[in-house]
């Protein structure tokens, strides 16, 4: 890890502290006049890509620059730790390149990087695919629900929604009730318990109402000697195994008491993450924003619904971004993080740098478009930021953009009343925000169909793999924190309409309505079994009309379908198969539940360590016995057996298995446990 100086020596001052309205009105008049020359447009190289399926290609674009020597192409599999070597060198006066080795299906990430001998290097970064599938398994998404308001029965139904939602996107959710007074070390404790019943599968930490906020460090990332000390650390919620101490810290300088840190206080030591973070973690706390003159309860019932309505794709914008720097003069240039992540995810030419950022996002004020994504910075208070506005600018106004960033002094600080990083959620489409500056993030999977707690935690762990600032000392600091819930998507379509299930016993046929959308080209079934975190999918193509009959039901019990509208849906970096959330229904399976007369079968060891013996009598000739897991998966299955079978040998995981016996008198199931 790259050697981290101290940020009180090393960051640059920012203050602009409470602003008079006039020098205002003169940095935004400074600003929009050099937009097309601020340092976050130098620092970044425009990145697209198109994708091809014959001859299968994906060709990545980008804008020519003057002072280019030349261009390096690096390529990586999704997720992959390293870029390995060059994939190839293109000339100065280049602005494509054509990668003919793309396989269709397969995700890559791509980074270009302009060389130059007399300005700084230029990064752009792309995730890109030819018809990519979806991730109909994204994982358990553990949800830390703060209880004060449970009692509404208005409230209950909302939270309800929000887990309902986050399961037909391919989520099993776990529940975690927290009060708002509970220890840090608390809840931590309930998280850890919860992901260590199944660590490989649990992949995101939601953090719903005002759940306590952990504190961690003795740093100042805006640069100001009067605000050093513990700042909010959600990523302590989402490290899994990292040693985190309360012992050494004593600082009480800052004129923000929340963030002195003395030793036992129940605030932490670390400045930086002690080890990779495992959970992606996002908060939608709405407490203490007085500017609003709604209740924290209506706040969040407001997030909710919108959060909701959104995933359904009630809510529609344009795929538009808005940049409004109001540090055109800093040569960290923070607003690339609106430059690099805008041009993968909504296109080079659909982003606007003229306009400022409440005016031109405003529902209130009538402005012609919506924007997807928004970037504001400014000089700023726990408040506000110079340039941009205050908390108290959005409670009567409602702004189009759905994912925003915003950079300045104080208000990476959040857990404050009147927090201006928390106070967009309270409003217009606004569903999450993040302090995008210092270090910057990085978000370009989403437009190949993560989403955005994924994105969070890959700007988290980030050590040197992206480019992270001008300056040192900012990787994996603890105030890399999301707000608002890290499950979401940049697309969503229509779901299909209801869906209907006709139970045969040893089959089921489910029949569903059209998606009302018109972008869908067919749809997804999937199968869960109560006891299974799996979804399975049951179609090997798309299914074009609107039914589907199950004929490979594996054991008995209840069993929930699920049935996905999809589009194959083209972004400014790739092509995807984009789905909708899913409609559900639930049937009663009752295949191998009854039992033939006279036929006996006996299952042993149980529980086993992978090797059971099976006896039966009364079967008849010719039995064939198979071995399915939890979510139907056949793992065994050996035909023209007439006595009994002896030492059945499973390579397999420690889990739940059913043995099924089918003979020409009847079918027989049992369970058994495999402990490894």
């Amino acid at each position: 890890m790259e050697q981290k100086p101290s940020l009180k020596k090393l960051l640059l001052n920012l203050s602009m502290n409470k602003i008079l309205p006039a020098l205002i009105a003169v940095i935004v008049l400074t600003a929009n006049s050099i937009h097309a020359q601020t340092w976050g447009d130098s620092l970044s190289l425009d990145l697209e890509a198109t994708a091809q399926v014959s001859p299968p290609q994906i060709t990545l674009t980008w804008s020519a620059d003057a002072d280019a020597s030349s261009f390096s192409v690096y390529r990586k599999l999704k997720g992959a730790s390293s870029w390995g070597a060059v994939l190839a060198t293109v000339s100065s006066a280049s602005t494509s390149y054509a990668d003919a080795t793309a396989v269709v299906g397969t995700q890559y990430d791509y980074r270009v990087t302009m060389n130059s001998s007399t300005t700084p290097v230029k990064y752009g970064y792309c995730a890109s695919g030819i018809n990519v599938q979806a991730n109909s398994n994204r994982g358990i998404a553990l949800v830390v629900i703060e209880n004060s308001y449970l009692s509404n029965s208005a409230f209950q139904t909302a939270v309800d929604q929000t887990l309902m939602d986050l399961e037909l996107d391919g989520w099993y959710t776990k529940t975690i009730y927290v009060t708002s007074t509970d220890a840090v070390a608390t809840v931590k404790s309930g998280i850890v318990t919860k992901y260590n019943e199944d660590p490989a599968k649990t992949k995101l930490l939601l953090l719903l109402g005002h759940v306590p906020v952990p504190h961690s460090g003795a740093l100042n990332p805006d640069g100001h000697s009067d605000h050093i000390g513990a700042w909010p650390a959600d990523m302590f919620y989402g490290d899994m195994n990292g040693t985190w101490t309360d012992a050494t810290v004593n600082v009480v300088s800052s004129s923000n008491t929340r963030n002195h840190n003395t030793p036992g206080d129940g605030k932490y030591d670390q400045d930086y993450i002690p080890s990779d973070i495992e959970l992606q973690v996002g908060r939608v706390d709405l407490a203490e924003l007085p500017s609003f003159t709604e209740t924290e309860e209506m706040l969040l019932l407001r997030y909710m619904d919108k959060l909701h309505r959104f995933k359904t794709a009630q809510i529609q914008v344009q795929d538009r971004g808005l940049i409004d720097d109001n540090f055109t003069s800093y040569s960290e240039g923070f607003s690339q993080n609106g430059y690099k992540n805008f041009s993968p995810l909504v296109g080079r030419a659909n982003i606007t740098t003229a306009n400022d950022y409440f005016t031109e996002l405003s529902y209130t004020t009538g402005t012609t478009g919506t924007y997807l994504w928004s970037y504001g910075c400014g000089g700023g208070w726990y408040a506000g930021a110079g340039g941009i506005g205050s908390t108290a600018n959005f409670p009567p106004d409602t702004l189009s953009t759905v994912f925003t960033m915003l950079f300045g002094s104080y208000f990476g600080d959040w857990d404050y009343s009147d927090a201006f990083l928390r106070a967009p959620l309270a409003q217009g489409n606004t569903l999450t925000n993040c302090w995008a500056g210092r270090p910057n993030w990085h978000f370009y999977t989403m437009a190949m169909g993560e989403n955005i707690g994924y994105s969070a935690r890959l700007t988290q762990n980030n050590t040197s793999l992206y480019f992270g600032s001008t300056i040192g000392g900012l990787a994996r600091m603890i105030t890399i924190n999301l707000m608002g819930d890290p499950a979401l998507r940049m697309h969503y379509i229509e779901q299909p309409g209801s869906l209907n299930i006709a139970a045969g016993g040893t089959s089921n046929t489910l029949t569903w309505t059209a998606s009302a959308g018109g972008s869908e080209i067919g749809y997804n079934v999937y199968r869960r079994y109560t006891d299974s975190t799996d979804f399975v999918k049951l179609n090997s193509s798309l299914i074009t009309g609107t039914s589907f009959s199950d004929m490979t039901l594996p054991v008995a019990g209840t069993v929930y379908y699920y049935v996905k509208a999809v589009e194959l849906k083209t972004t400014p970096s790739g092509a995807y198969y984009n789905e909708s959330l899913a409609v559900r229904d639930s049937a009663q399976v009752t295949v191998g539940m009854t039992e033939t007369p006279g036929m006996d079968v006996a299952v042993y060891p149980n529980p086993s360590k992978g090797n059971i013996t099976v006896q039966f009598n009364g079967v008849g000739a010719n039995a064939t016995i198979s071995v399915v897991n939890a979510i139907g998966e056949t793992v065994y299955v050996r035909p023209g057996v007439n006595t009994t079978l002896n030492e059945i040998s499973l390579d397999v995981n420690a889990g739940v298995y059913f043995v099924r016996v089918n003979t020409n008198n009847g079918t027989l199931t049992k369970k058994v446990v495999i402990e490894r």
